[in-house]
């Protein structure tokens, strides 16, 4: 019984400006096919690929000679691999002696240089033939992976100097499979950064060798059973990976526009007057969801038919005025003449009292003294906006003569981001203020920063903008402190100013500039939907997206591009390719759906969910054509060269597997005729013949 067969593989590597001959390493690998003749498969030729001069000069990379250790270190076929690297000078000495040694020579070009093609014919070609013209020749196109790599990145990661690739530099494969045929040499292609073709290089290579072999040495039968190299079925490259929709980080705007709109009060409502001269002003769906006491003030009828409603006494619940909490959940019998609300009555006791003035500015006045030891009263009454100079009705607050200046804009500040500034001063006063006010997440920040913990403060703003976002929708719900009507196609919608001065850029021009509707109290909005309409306001809100089940995501994104909301965008791109996943999921169709969100999509800037669908229909673009040719026919140009280029599978892929499968066919037919022929002659000596029976 013969042994494992050896196979001497000699890969040689020739660098510029080298002193010496260096033997970089020496192992043994092994082939998948048990082979039982002896084989030397001396060398591998390997051009250089960045240089190609007329002297010689070869190139091999680390990264392939590991791929051929890896591939060749299994099976029953030993190769022992010697690479050598030499200076030009020795190339002519050495040719004469490793190609006459030589059983097989694997001839390699890139396929995204053209010239190393080119040097196969005009130098490699001859050089062969002229030392060893009776040796098999397999000829390679290396850096298979270029034809679909982002060439720019590719290019970004190679060396300085460097020559960049560029795509027209990318050959297809019929261009290295007609210069082989042109030559007589079998094709095979390969990518050592996707590990195809290096096994079928080598394999085949064997295959070849043995063949020849096989004429030399007729009379061994076990050669007999050798294939000729094998067809290699084309590489399918990987679908590319749909693009992620990117979620833009909160705008600056959203994060300090509150704080903006408490120094440059547009749209003011509330009037703060302390220490009888200092006027402060505020907005009362700030307040109002920020401290469940001013949620209570704002929410007290002080109009003239409700005097009767007033009481003086401090005990009995039935004839006290009891105030409302937003973080309360108690039920209690609603007055009839408060305004309805479903949670539980607060823990203010305090007797409010009325005073009535007489003359042309009649109005009502509550005393607060009683019911809150900060406020001394408050009434309405017609005042002019600090910023804009438009007259504007104003809720007048007297606050105590307790009350500073400094410590109470502390608390303000609180009340409408949230944070408190370590380095203020008198945080004994603010915690005082914040205990009569009820504002108890303040008194614990106050408290943790005199405890040298003011780390832990980030956790109580957080929770505060959490119950703060939960209380500004309940508003909007019940329509709570709104100063604008939006009319729109299907109906109206209210809405808050100071909200959408705070969050939006174009609702702060809109409002606060000059134009008329500054001044309006009802603003339309054409071609806009209620359920539209409602999902802006909650994000201005809340900075959340909170869509319907109804929500058109096309409307919502032009809606968003009108009032320049990129992260509102952002969020719907991403709720409309859920959709659509989901979608795809439960076995719907979607491509109909794509077509038509794509250049609506490009229209409104919505770059990631054009960016998708694209992405979509280039990996379903065979069936999409068949289906919606003339939809896809009405494209733009720009969008049907995108098609052609990012289609997949691509267009060189198709060609190779429709000539694979064709020459797949030859070759079967050419099996059988063949296999025919020699059942004939291995039975014509035991067939008889007529006559001679």
């Amino acid at each position: 019984m013969e042994g494992p067969t050896r196979a001497s593989t000699m890969i040689l590597a020739d660098v510029p400006n080298c002193p010496q001959l260096h033997k970089l390493t020496r192992t043994d690998a092994g082939t998948t096919e048990a082979i039982t003749d002896t084989l030397s498969v001396r060398s591998a030729l390997i051009p250089d690929l960045q240089c190609p001069v007329p002297a010689g000069f070869f190139l091999l990379t680390g990264t392939l000679i590991s791929a051929i250790f890896s591939v060749l270190s299994t099976g029953q076929c030993q190769a022992d691999i010697e690479i050598a690297v030499f200076i030009g000078w020795l190339l002519d000495l050495l040719l004469n002696f490793y190609f006459r040694r030589s059983d097989v020579v694997v001839l390699c070009f890139s396929i995204a240089n053209p010239n190393s093609l080119h040097h196969v014919k005009t130098m490699w070609y001859l050089e062969i033939k002229h030392f060893c013209p009776r040796t098999p020749v397999i000829l390679v196109g290396c850096q298979l992976d270029l034809r679909y790599a982002d060439l720019e990145a590719v290019n970004r990661a190679r060396r300085p100097l460097s020559r960049p690739i560029k795509p027209g530099d990318i050959l297809p494969p019929e261009s290295g499979r007609e210069v082989a045929k042109e030559l007589g040499f079998p094709y095979y292609e390969t990518s050592v950064f996707d590990q195809f073709g290096i096994k079928d290089i080598f394999d085949n290579a064997i295959r070849a060798a043995l063949i020849t072999r096989r004429h030399l040495q007729f009379w061994k039968s076990h050669l007999r059973k050798v294939q000729k190299p094998l067809l290699q079925a084309p590489f399918l490259p990987p679908k590319a990976p749909p693009p992620l929709i990117k979620i833009p980080e909160c705008p600056t705007k959203n994060r300090d526009g509150p704080k903006q709109l408490l120094e440059n009060p547009l749209c003011a409502d509330v009037m703060f007057i302390i220490q009888e001269h200092i006027h402060l002003f505020a907005h009362r769906i700030y307040l109002s969801t920020s401290s469940s006491k001013f949620f209570d003030l704002f929410h007290m009828d002080f109009s003239d038919e409700s005097q009767c409603l007033v009481v003086t006494e401090r005990h009995g619940r039935d004839q006290l005025m009891r105030t409302l909490s937003l973080d309360t959940e108690e039920d209690i019998t609603v007055l009839p003449n408060l305004s309805p609300c479903s949670l539980r009555a607060s823990k203010s006791d305090g007797t409010l009292k009325m005073m009535s003035f007489s003359g042309m500015h009649r109005r009502t006045k509550l005393s607060l003294a009683s019911w809150s030891k900060a406020f001394q009263s408050i009434h309405k009454e017609n005042g002019i906006n600090p910023i804009t100079g438009a007259p504007a009705l104003m809720t007048v607050v007297k606050m105590d003569h307790s009350i500073h200046h400094g410590p109470f804009s502390a608390v303000l500040r609180f009340l409408y981001t949230g944070e408190l500034d370590e380095k203020e001063k008198d945080l004994m006063k603010i915690a005082q203020i914040a205990e009569i006010l009820e504002v108890f997440d303040l008194r614990m920040m106050v408290e943790n920063i005199m405890n040298n913990e003011g780390f832990m403060n980030q956790e109580i703003t957080k929770a505060f903008h959490v119950r703060k976002a939960n209380r500004i929708k309940e508003c909007l719900a019940k329509n709570n402190f709104t100063d604008v009507v939006f009319r729109l196609d299907d109906g109206t919608i209210n809405a808050h100013k100071p909200l959408l001065i705070s969050s939006c850029d174009w609702m702060a021009a809109l409002f606060g500039g000059s134009f008329m509707e500054s001044a309006n109290d009802e603003v339309s909005f054409p071609n806009t939907s209620r359920v539209c309409m409602q999902a802006v306001l909650e994000y201005l809100y809340t900075n959340q997206l909170s869509p319907m089940a109804d929500l058109d995501p096309m409307e919502l994104i032009a809606l968003a591009n009108r009032l320049c909301l990129p992260r509102l965008i952002a969020l719907t791109e991403q709720y409309a390719v859920s959709e659509l996943v989901k979608a795809s999921k439960d076995g719907q169709e979607i491509d109909g759906e794509v077509l038509i969100y794509l250049e609506l999509a490009q229209f409104h800037n919505a770059n990631q969910l054009a960016a998708w669908c694209l992405h979509h229909i280039c990996t379903h673009y065979n069936r999409i054509c068949a289906n919606y040719r003339k939809e896809i026919k009405s494209k733009s140009a720009e969008n049907q060269e995108y098609f052609e280029k990012h289609r997949w599978p691509p267009v060189w892929y198709l060609k190779e597997e429709d000539h694979y499968q064709r020459v797949k066919k030859e070759r079967e037919k050419e099996d059988v005729v063949l296999n025919k022929h020699h059942s004939r002659w291995r039975w014509c000596f035991w067939s008889t013949s007529p006559a001679v029976a």
